[in-house]
């Protein structure tokens, strides 16, 4: 940056330190200018870097006064501005920046003490012992910037505000009336909505978005994935008031307590939210290498209030991490399961989700699970007494015969799974992909072997009786390509026959060198097909033979059962007679019909599992990386908490139990901290620390410090209770404020507290708020993800596994909006409106925007649509009478909790009649519903 000569610029120097402008004003230089110096100045002017020959980290800064002084008030689209980067100099920092150049910009010789304010530990600050502990602290900025608080807000709207804060929801007319009745009862209120179960529910969406929780792994193939205990998980602690460094050791290390309850190991499923990388050709250790720098990101974001990912290729650049520090983090989460692998190692591009599931407990599914499974094996035995009663005449007439395999080994790139059925072949089982691998090992006979023969059954658990995989109409498969090999050395045939090809596939398409083509059977559904194909040479040792079958076509056109055969002697007479049926065995039929539909309910009755940490049995080395680069290992690192913070006690382990008992240490000066400051932003709409992911040097200072620092030590001395820290909240003045902004050009951003919270509901709580006026909310907790309408074919993608998405059926729809599936490559549309994240990564704070396209989600979304609809009718049914202005009223209070004003309740009142003149009164009403449910106080907290 250069710098102007200080020729121009004197006479500014004289007008700022002679005009008694700028008087020498004692300041405190360690609290109120060396971190704004850090922050926005010594990046360019400090000890590594002078640019124009200014440097403002020591003596001699006052020759350039008059110059740092013009330019840290000029406008940021200045080209002359300082800083260049980041956010300017408030008011208040100029001004004490400006008495201390005038006062010498004298430099403390003990500078090199001086720390940062994150860094060392809160002390409750003192305070008057009248009144609330907050309010002593609000009233007195507001008093040094000479405001003063808003009066109290109306009971209607204090109390809809405290149930959003509190529930998610808004309260009921009679709640709200119970209320206007006896305001005086307001601690019994908070008391009383602190213990709802919709609290749980509320605040586990905020934690969700910061252990990234989804419902499937994301990236490309994007595919689902149970982990929905866990959410159910953080509902229950967070309605139990479990107290958050309880919270904190069970998500971060529950499975490594001793004794350690599933509850507990559920809890772990924090860090298995994890984004996983299953894209074919994903090398799978870089994969996991970057899962465990994920989590070290998160554990710096959510605990630490601190950017950690800039260690992780250098020192970091403004706070005190350095790479060492951040390895030794890294260490902590080194040990677990890998999570995605090869099926194959010799293919590249058989990279599969494994997870590390866990089985939820179920006792009444299992037992029943048992007798399912034991009735199966039963009818098993009577299966293979009938079959050897039933002969084939296609068999046995002539020299040549085909000998079914037994398959050794099988892989499906999809995950897929298998049942081996008594002929010898293998049934796929599980969720259908759009297109799938198999590789699979079987055991060869004595030779001479002159061909082999696959085949592709119908099956009646398949769609439409197969043999594809794929939708009931078409159930088809393209086999695309087919490698066989014996001994590494792939086979050569001379000829390949099949019982049916279709025109565009033909089977001859299985051995040419092109990729484009295969084999396939439309429009011959329903019915079983194989393809023999002759060897060039015959094999005549026993040996094992490796299979690979690609189906890639899409659209699910897979095998869905599977048999492979070695043919000896004349392969044509070896062939099934495609005419001849085989005898048809009426008990072997009616037994295999019953074994179908046992095993169908045994299918349908897996327990459900989540996804947990596991801890290896033998520790993996760690080691730092050269510029982050996980294939550029250097030194060998040890588990180790940051240097420039408290110890982690010694008798605590190396592992991540330690880490976590370490983050929630009283000695540990930022967990406290971090973790109310996200209470306090989620409640009053900004935080202590504005910016809440980055307590350190380039974040924003606090604007209440000893409130923040009474605060953090509150939560510690409450033993980590969250209800407790809140109660204080709630019941304090500052909270019960009116929120109406008197002079907007004050404090717009309310970062004094001279007015109550009031800013726009996040997408769930809109969502939520829609159903719950319309009467239609369903508050059922737990379980599976719901699927509420949405556009068709938003799901619809290249690789991986494709799901054809159902809106659920009944009420399942109308659940809370903390239970919509949530599938990272395709988010719900109305959610992603109103800022939700796809959570690929840790979210601290979501962007609050205001477009148009939220107007037309609310006009045009099925969800409000509907919830329209029956607002409609509520306000007619339910209002205490039938004339019209008692009936606006309702639905009036139904949206806001307040009454309507006269002039709001007369253009209500305009709207109804011009509706009903112009279609019918129902939708008149209807109109009335959805323009209620639009309004931007509908959508606001008050």
């Amino acid at each position: 940056m250069r710098l102007i000569g200080l020729v121009s610029s004197s006479w500014l120097a004289v007008t700022l330190l002679t005009s008694g402008a700028v008087t020498a004003v004692a300041v405190d230089f360690s609290k109120e200018v060396f971190p704004v110096l850090q922050r926005s100045c010594l990046e360019c002017h400090g000890r590594d870097k002078q640019e124009g020959g200014l440097r403002l980290d020591e003596v001699g800064a006052v020759a350039h006064t008059a110059e740092i002084l013009w330019r840290i008030a000029l406008p940021a689209d200045d080209k002359e501005a300082m800083p260049r980067r980041g956010k300017r100099l408030s008011l208040g920092e100029q001004e004490k920046l400006r008495q201390w150049l005038a006062a010498g910009a004298a430099w403390p010789a003990s500078l090199s003490t001086v720390k940062h304010w994150a860094y060392v530990k809160p002390v409750a600050p003192v305070v008057p012992k009248n009144g609330s502990d907050i309010d002593h602290f609000i009233l007195t900025k507001l008093a040094e910037q000479q405001m003063k608080p808003a009066p109290a807000a109306e009971a209607a709207v204090l109390l809809r505000r405290l149930s959003f804060d509190t529930r998610g929801i808004p309260p009921t007319p009679a709640e709200v009336a119970e209320f206007e009745r006896d305001r005086s009862g307001y601690p019994q209120w908070v008391e009383r909505f602190l213990q709802s179960k919709d609290f749980g529910v509320k605040w586990a969406r905020h934690w969700l978005d910061l252990a990234r929780y989804a419902d499937s792994h994301g990236y490309q193939r994007d595919d689902l994935r149970q982990i929905w205990a866990y959410r159910d998980w953080v509902v229950d602690a967070l309605n139990a008031d479990l107290p958050f460094d309880q919270f904190t050791i069970a998500q971060v290390a529950g499975d490594l307590l001793p004794q350690a309850t599933p509850a507990q190991i559920i809890a772990t499923g924090f860090h298995r939210c994890t984004p996983t990388n299953v894209e074919a050709g994903t090398e799978p250790e870089e994969s996991r290498i970057n899962q465990v720098i994920d989590r070290v990101n998160t554990s710096g974001a959510v605990w630490l209030g601190t950017t950690l990912e800039c260690a992780q290729c250098h020192d970091h650049k403004y706070d005190p991490f350095s790479m060492k520090d951040y390895y030794g983090l890294l260490a902590f989460f080194n040990n677990t399961e890998m999570e995605a692998d090869r099926t194959n190692p010799k293919v590249p591009g058989s990279i599969q989700f494994k997870g590390s599931p866990f089985t939820l407990p179920d006792a009444e599914a299992q037992d029943e699970a048992a007798e399912l499974k034991a009735q199966i094996a039963a009818l098993q035995k009577r299966i293979v007494q009938a079959e050897k009663q039933t002969t084939d005449p296609a068999k046995g007439q002539a020299n040549g015969q085909s000998l079914p395999l037994k398959v050794t080994a099988f892989e499906a790139e999809s995950g897929a799974e298998y049942v081996e059925k008594p002929d010898g072949s293998l049934l796929i089982t599980g969720p259908v992909p759009d297109g799938d691998t198999y590789t699979l090992e079987a055991s060869l006979p004595s030779g001479p072997i002159t061909g082999l023969m696959v085949e592709a059954l119908k099956d009646d658990s398949l769609p439409g009786d197969g043999p594809g995989r794929g939708n009931g109409n078409r159930p088809n498969f393209v086999l695309q390509d087919l490698s066989l090999t014996v001994g590494g050395k792939p086979l050569s045939f001379s000829m390949a026959q099949a019982s049916f090809s279709q025109s565009t596939f033909p089977v001859e398409g299985l051995i040419d060198d092109d990729a484009t083509t295969g084999w396939a059977i439309n429009p011959r559904f329903g019915e079983s097909h194989w393809t023999a194909l002759t060897l060039e040479k015959p094999l005549s040792t026993d040996q094992t033979l490796h299979a690979t079958l690609k189906q890639h076509f899409g659209a699910g056109r897979v095998i869905g059962r599977l048999r492979i055969s070695a043919i000896t002697g004349d392969v044509a007479s070896a062939l099934p007679q495609v005419e001849a049926q085989p005898t048809v065995n009426p008990q072997l039929a009616k037994l295999t019909r019953q074994q179908s539909t046992l095993q169908k309910r045994l299918t349908k009755l897996d327990a459900p599992t989540t996804e947990v940490m596991k801890e290896l049995i033998e520790p993996r080395m760690t080691r730092m990386f050269k510029r982050g680069d996980w294939m550029q290992p250097t030194d060998r690192i040890t588990a180790a908490t940051p240097a420039v913070l408290p110890a982690a006690a010694k008798d605590q382990p190396g592992n991540r139990l330690g880490f976590a008992k370490w983050l929630v240490s009283e000695d540990n000066p930022l967990t406290a901290r971090v973790t109310v400051n996200r209470w306090w932003a989620e409640i009053f709409g900004r935080g202590i620390v504005s910016t809440a992911e980055d307590f350190g040097i380039k974040g924003e200072p606090p604007s209440h410090p000893e409130l923040l620092d009474y605060l953090a030590t509150q939560l510690m001395a409450k033993r980590w209770s969250m209800k407790a820290v809140l109660t204080e909240i709630f019941l304090s003045a500052t909270y019960q404020q009116s929120s109406t902004l008197p002079n907007p050009n004050v404090d717009p951003d309310n970062v004094y507290l001279a007015r109550g919270p009031r800013y726009r509901l996040d997408a769930e709580g809109i969502r939520d708020n829609a159903l719950a006026v319309a009467g239609l909310l369903n508050p059922k907790l737990g379980g599976p993800p719901i699927y509420p309408p949405q556009p068709d074919g938003l799901w619809t993608k290249v690789g991986g596994q494709n799901y054809k998405y159902e809106v659920s059926a009944g009420d399942e729809q109308y659940r809370r909006g903390l239970y919509v599936v949530l599938k990272r490559g395709s988010p719900n549309p109305s959610m992603v409106n109103f800022d939700s994240s796809a959570r690929m990564a840790c979210v601290v704070k979501r962007s609050r925007s205001n477009t148009p396209l939220q107007a037309l989600t609310l006009l045009n979304d099925p969800v409000y649509v509907e919830a329209a609809q029956h607002m409609a009718t509520r306000m007619q049914e339910e209002a205490p009478s039938a004339a019209l202005d008692v009936r606006l009223q309702h639905g009036f209070r139904l949206a806001l909790a307040r009454a309507p004003t006269a002039q709001e309740q007369s253009i209500l009142s305009s709207l109804f009649t011009e509706q009903k003149q112009t279609s019918n009164e129902e939708k008149a009403w209807q109109a009335v519903a959805s323009a209620l449910l639009n309004l931007d106080e509908t959508i606001t907290k008050p």
